[in-house]
């Protein structure tokens, strides 16, 4: 049982102003969202996928928690929420237009697997965007054991690094830029299609 298991009924209280400054700071981003189809992967409660449909985005919601997706479909059609593993993604070839994942790569453990699956569900020229936490950062070291103490594997990674690992799952236009001290946005693309 993970964590998120027994964080899930208070996530939001204890989150909800950093939720709210991140939603914010990645609405502008990748706005306009109107028709785009949308995967907040690891989206847990549904806070940030909420504020998408919203936007007017179709929005899809996968997380590996129960408890989680119990909290998310107060808030979003339960048809758009998909209990699943972010290395082995249940969709087509070429289904999403954006996928964001905000603060949850760190707890993912086989990166490398889940940014190749991300690639195939992209619709060439499709967008990734990862909001993440510098390892450079002490706080972010603190926490880095404090998680890892409660079974999460807390594989923050530098932007460097995970560049490295964005450009070997073939992403391409890969821009980073830090919003705060700690935090960064990291926005990828998967190339067009090449011409015969």
């Amino acid at each position: 049982m993970n964590v998120f298991t027994f964080l899930a009924p208070f996530y939001n209280i204890i989150f909800s102003s950093v939720q709210k400054r991140q939603g914010k700071e990645l609405l502008n981003k990748l706005s306009p969202l109107k028709g785009k189809k949308v995967l907040d992967l690891g989206g847990g409660t549904g806070k940030f996928a909420a504020q998408m449909f919203s936007a007017g985005a179709d929005v899809w919601l996968l997380d590996a928690s129960p408890q989680m997706l119990k909290r998310a479909s107060r808030i979003l059609p339960s048809d758009r929420l998909i209990l699943g593993d972010a290395k082995n993604l249940p969709f087509s070839n070429n289904t999403f237009d954006i996928i964001t994942l905000v603060d949850v790569f760190h707890h993912i453990r086989n990166q490398e697997d889940t940014l190749s699956e991300c690639y195939r569900i992209l619709r060439p020229g499709g967008s990734l965007c990862l909001l993440e936490f510098s390892p450079e950062c002490l706080t972010i070291r603190v926490l880095a054991g404090v998680e890892r103490f409660f079974g999460e594997p807390s594989l923050f990674l530098s932007p460097e690094d995970l560049t490295g690992l964005l450009k070997k799952a073939g992403f391409i236009q890969i821009e980073i830029q830090y919003i705060l001290v700690d935090e960064y946005v990291t926005q990828a693309k998967k190339p067009m299609l090449q011409s015969p």
